[in-house]
C-alpha cells in the first residue's frame, strides 16, 4: 500500500532506527519503547501490503515471519492485507481476536535519506495515502519502514524497490519484535480459557 510518511508533529514518533546502521543505542530503544507500549497486553499485528509489489511486500513479510514466530498477525504473503480486503477484515477483528492493542505495519514511502529507517509511532498508520487510495487508519501503534523515496509516480517506485532493501528491514522489524514481545503475549493468549 506505501504510506508516506510526513512528520508534521515529530513528538509522536517515539522510536527510530536504521537497518543500514549498526547503531546499538538506537535499536536498545526501539526495543525497550515497544516493550513499554505492549507490556502484558495481547498485541495483534496487521500487516498492510502486498506481494504484488516488490516495495509494498513489507508487511506480509514481516507478517508471515511473525506467524512463523507464534504471534497473532494478519497479513502474511500467503494472505495478505490489502486495498481490496482491508476493510472487511478490519471489521472481524474484534469478534475473533479481541486484541488489546492493535500494532500496524507497512511500507512507506520517504526521503531518500531516510530509506532503511523504522519508526515506531503512537499513532495509526493511514495505508495507501502513499499512493492516493482513501482506506481507514489502522492500529493504535504503528510500525513504518521507509522502503524507497516519494513525492513522484508512488506507484511506480513501489513496484521497482529493490528486494534487499525490503528483505532487510522486513528481517530487523521482525528481530525488533521478537526482542520486545515477549512469547507470553503471543498466539495462546489469544485461545479462550
Amino acid at each position: 500500500m506505501g504510506v508516506r510518511i510526513i512528520l508534521e508533529n515529530p513528538k509522536r514518533v517515539l522510536a527510530s532506527v536504521n537497518s543500514f546502521t549498526n547503531n546499538y543505542k538506537d535499536k536498545q530503544s526501539f526495543v525497550s519503547t515497544l516493550r513499554e507500549l505492549t507490556h502484558m497486553k495481547k498485541v495483534l499485528f496487521t500487516c498492510i501490503g502486498t506481494d504484488r509489489a516488490t516495495g509494498d511486500c513489507l508487511g506480509p513479510l514481516v507478517g508471515t515471519n511473525l506467524k512463523r514466530l507464534g504471534y497473532a498477525v494478519l497479513g502474511t504473503i500467503d494472505q495478505p492485507l490489502h486495498a481490496k480486503n482491508l476493510i472487511q477484515e478490519l471489521q472481524k477483528i474484534p469478534t475473533m481476536y479481541n486484541p488489546e492493542l492493535i500494532l500496524a505495519i507497512d511500507a512507506c514511502l520517504g526521503h531518500f535519506d531516510d530509506i532503511g529507517t523504522i519508526t515506531l509511532a503512537n499513532f495509526p498508520l493511514k495505508p495507501g495515502s502513499g499512493v492516493h487510495k482513501d482506506l481507514p487508519p489502522v492500529g493504535d501503534i504503528s510500525i513504518m519502514g521507509i522502503v524507497n523515496m516519494g513525492g513522484y509516480l508512488e506507484f511506480q517506485i513501489l513496484q521497482c524497490t529493490r528486494l534487499h532493501t525490503v528483505m532487510k528491514l522486513a528481517s530487523d522489524i521482525t528481530h525488533l519484535i521478537w526482542q520486545a514481545i515477549p512469547a507470553t503475549q503471543r498466539t495462546s493468549s489469544f485461545l479462550p480459557n
